[in-house]
């Protein structure tokens, strides 16, 4: 009995130890733990943002010229690249130049309509009229830089580069341009070969090829210039529409010329819609 009791006893002290133990330990920690120092917000793959302070303040200027070297395409530190630009810019009109010698020297149906188009658009004058309303349209006023566009009006005097016509045959006017305001006729040089050859006045594209009432061919041809040629009583043309000719090229020819009055060459221009006198701008003789 005193053995029971006796480990009975010790149980309990055990049991009381252990609990005394228990009582005595230190509470248990936070489960989140603030640090001590407050630290700043870090973007992602950046560095923290370091305060300035007012006596240590930047100068402007000098950052604007760190940050513009950032802005170089080729990192010179902003040295003008004049001789780049002006290297770029003469291979382009090199380029441009031998691309517009290449057309005219080839001589194919598409390189004709192409001539005609380079040279329909460079016998035009820009039309600064209009640029100047639109101007004043949208900015109230036109610009004092430009002279063009001063506030003085002056007669405007149109100035036009002579073109030269060749002539479409050689001979001596029977019939002019007063008598029907169309076209003039005209009686060629006899030819020992008994016939002659009716040529082109300049460049141009066969609008029509057709026949006229008395027997004869009429061919109308669209020069530059926004000028038609009609070449009338041929005897025959080997030109058929959207054909082109060159200055100087055949036309058509005439059999036989001056033994009847169908056998004379008549010839027609007309400019933007309107007969003009050939005899003006053509010299015959």
């Amino acid at each position: 009995m005193d053995q029971k009791s006796d480990i009975k006893n010790r149980r309990k002290e055990r049991i009381r130890l252990l609990l005394e133990d228990t009582s005595k330990e230190s509470p248990l920690p936070p489960l989140y733990d603030l640090p001590e120092q407050n630290t700043t917000f870090k973007e992602w793959n950046q560095e923290p943002k370091k305060e300035i302070s007012l006596d240590s303040e930047p100068d402007p200027e000098l950052l604007w010229k760190q940050r513009r070297n950032n802005w170089e395409d080729d990192g010179d530190g902003g040295k003008p690249r004049f001789i780049t630009g002006f290297l770029r810019r003469t291979v382009a009109s090199i380029l441009v130049f031998g691309a517009v010698w290449g057309i005219f020297a080839i001589q194919q149906p598409w390189a004709h309509k192409t001539q005609a188009f380079i040279v329909d658009a460079l016998s035009h004058d820009m039309d600064f009229a209009a640029v100047r309303v639109w101007y004043e349209e949208h900015f109230d006023g036109a610009p004092a830089f430009i002279p063009i566009f001063g506030d003085k009006e002056q007669s405007a005097e149109k100035v036009s580069a002579l073109h030269e016509w060749s002539a479409p045959l050689a001979g001596s006017i029977v019939q002019p341009f007063a008598t029907t305001l169309k076209g003039v006729e005209i009686m060629p040089e006899e030819d020992s070969s008994g016939s002659v050859t009716v040529k082109s006045v300049d460049m141009g594209r066969v609008l029509s090829v057709s026949r006229e009432a008395k027997g004869g061919i009429r061919v109308t041809l669209r020069h530059t210039g926004n000028v038609t040629a009609e070449y009338g009583h041929l005897s025959g043309t080997r030109l058929k529409a959207d054909d082109w000719v060159q200055s100087g090229d055949a036309v058509g020819w005439i059999v036989d010329p001056g033994t009847t009055p169908e056998t004379m060459f008549f010839f027609a221009m007309m400019k933007d819609k309107t007969y003009i006198d050939p005899s003006e701008v053509i010299t015959f003789d």
